[in-house]
């Protein structure tokens, strides 16, 4: 693995993938902001201005075994790159959580749900901060609650 990819969290936990357009910088590390995750989650989080940090995740989507069920991914607006990544690997993804996106963009990534958390903002906000975690933590619980409400929703015809 690259220093530009890096995780936090028991691998049996469900994963979040972390997109962050910012190149690398200081220590090859998990954002302190989510850190908080790991108690629940497996927190990947991709560098991906950094060389050869797509492939990576792109190899590691493609092995069925490397994360945690369910993946989603977070993203910051609509980068080519990634999207293209995330459309191969669209039937190991869940969710992606699209940070801050402009009103009507269109995020197409084959059967995976798509939820948008923030608003567009000049500067963009950092992935790092507080503010994002927490509206990505948001998200992701309001996911969870979705599919255990799926869960336990009676059938219509099944017999009891």
């Amino acid at each position: 693995m690259t220093t530009t990819v890096v995780w936090d969290g028991a691998p049996d936990l469900p994963t979040v993938l972390v997109f962050d357009p910012a190149p690398p910088s200081g220590p090859a590390e998990l954002p302190s902001a989510w850190r908080e995750l790991t108690g629940s989650r497996q927190v990947v989080w991709c560098r991906f201005a950094a060389e050869q940090a797509l492939a990576e995740v792109d190899r590691l989507l493609g092995d069925a075994d490397a994360f945690g069920r369910p993946v989603d991914a977070v993203v910051h607006g609509d980068p080519p790159d990634v999207l293209d990544v995330l459309r191969r690997h669209a039937d190991q993804v869940r969710a992606m959580i699209v940070v801050d996106a402009d009103p009507g963009a269109l995020h197409d990534v084959g059967d995976v749900r798509v939820v948008t958390v923030g608003h567009p903002r000049t500067p963009p906000r950092e992935m790092t901060g507080d503010a994002v975690h927490a509206d990505v933590a948001a998200a992701l619980d309001a996911l969870d609650a979705d599919d255990l409400g799926e869960a336990v929703r009676p059938r219509r015809g099944s017999e009891d």
